[in-house]
């Protein structure tokens, strides 16, 4: 009886542990939530204590937001509390840049939550034309293969960010000399007693990466989504042109009547791009611009953190976030290169097109209006697309040039006067 008894519970763990473990596999597949790089962005901009309709029936998601959002802004008390003591204490002048670099890093997240939350209706309307097939080339499989290609791109650039919140909060949970230096307690805080300043401790030192990382990288995640996913439809609209181009032109009569019903569909998919693209460049340039004179004034500031204080483990989540700092913005103008490179390759397209169309002298009429809308449409879409960070200047890969000089002369400027503070201190 007692066998039977056992071959029985054996049969139900067994069964239920192949259930758990399906379950699992089709979580992590392609096919399951975290195969949607959403999905992905979602869970960052839960961490961030950002509220979306996505994340609305998650269970205990109010909670995890309220613990985030909590955490954040303890965060952002204690570095004004170190601030005012490295200020007071006439600390070197290293470590003043440092606590100052803190505050501003702190600031710039909340900024950037702020616009997630301004621009909460248009990054939803962008994410749903991204994700349907209001646009397709007519090549059912080549649609398919730049749509998985732009959720994996995306997924993984974010999985990207989780592992940097994971290193820093490995790294800043053990216990060492720098930790207690660099991101000491403030004595405000210490004065708490033994008990709760051990525990406020481990949160500012521990639960760092997860309390601001998510909120600055949030904002970056969500533009960086939108353009590859823009960029893929262009890319996808590009397609259709130049299968367009590529049509038979032999026939005078029949190819002019079936490029001009081809065209007519491509257009009307070229206006509804269009009606987007307004809302992805305000996104775009309002973001860029906090990004832009943070990482001029973050970059140089954190190496020469990096080069007064040494190597240790505080330096070395410094110098990656150093790193991330750099290639947020690298990303970025890279990312505004390649729409601009589609948009080229769709005015190539419709110059094939121009110059392969059959004249008929009996639809002369249609004829000339055919060929004037298509060059009105390569200019709109070789001058239209580009982006500008509020009228400041124009988003490109040199503009990433140009960071890296005025970065150079932040880190000159303050390695003169770190010498001249230190010397009179």
């Amino acid at each position: 009886m007692f066998t039977k008894i056992g071959y029985g519970w054996r049969w139900v763990c067994v069964r239920w542990t192949a259930k758990i473990m399906q379950q699992i596999s089709y979580f992590w597949s392609d096919k399951g939530p975290a195969g949607d790089c959403f999905w992905w962005l979602d869970v960052l901009l839960l961490l961030g204590g950002i509220h979306s309709e996505s994340t609305a029936t998650w269970a205990h998601e109010r909670k995890i937001r309220i613990i985030c959002r909590c955490l954040f802004a303890y965060h952002a008390v204690a570095f004004v509390l170190q601030l005012n003591d490295a200020l007071y204490e006439e600390k070197k002048a290293a470590l003043v840049v440092w606590e100052l670099m803190k505050v501003i890093f702190i600031f710039v997240a909340y900024l950037k939550v702020v616009l997630v939350v301004q621009l909460k209706g248009s990054i939803a309307t962008l994410r749903q034309f991204i994700r349907s097939n209001h646009i397709c080339s007519g090549d059912i499989e080549y649609d398919e293969l730049e749509q998985n290609k732009f959720n994996k791109i995306v997924r993984i650039t974010i999985q990207v960010v989780f592992v940097l919140i994971i290193i820093d909060t490995l790294i800043l949970s053990v216990p060492n000399f720098s930790n207690n230096d660099l991101l000491k307690l403030p004595h405000l805080l210490a004065l708490t007693g033994m008990f709760p300043s051990y525990i406020l401790k481990i949160l500012l030192t521990s639960c760092l990466g997860i309390s601001v990382i998510p909120k600055y990288f949030a904002c970056t995640a969500c533009v960086g989504a939108v353009l590859i996913g823009m960029r893929t439809r262009l890319r996808i609209l590009a397609h259709r042109f130049e299968h367009i181009s590529q049509q038979d032109f032999t026939s005078e009569e029949k190819a002019f009547e079936c490029v001009n019903r081809d065209i007519q569909e491509a257009l009307a998919q070229h206006l509804e791009y269009w009606s987007h693209l307004k809302a992805m460049k305000i996104m775009v340039s309002k973001t860029f611009l906090k990004v832009h004179y943070f990482s001029i004034v973050a970059i140089g500031s954190l190496i020469y953190v990096c080069c007064a204080m040494g190597v240790n483990g505080v330096t070395f989540v410094i110098g990656a976030g150093t790193v991330s700092f750099l290639m947020e913005y690298y990303l970025l103008c890279h990312l505004v290169d390649l729409l601009q490179d589609e948009a080229d390759s769709i005015g190539y397209h419709i110059f094939r097109i121009c110059a392969q169309i059959p004249y008929n002298s009996e639809l002369r009429s249609e004829y000339v209006q055919l060929r004037t809308t298509l060059m009105i449409v390569w200019i709109n879409t070789r001058n239209g697309i580009s982006l500008n960070c509020l009228g400041l200047f124009e988003i490109t890969t040199f503009t990433f040039v140009t960071l890296i000089d005025a970065a150079y002369s932040v880190l000159m400027f303050l390695i003169k006067m770190g010498k001249i503070v230190d010397t009179d201190g």
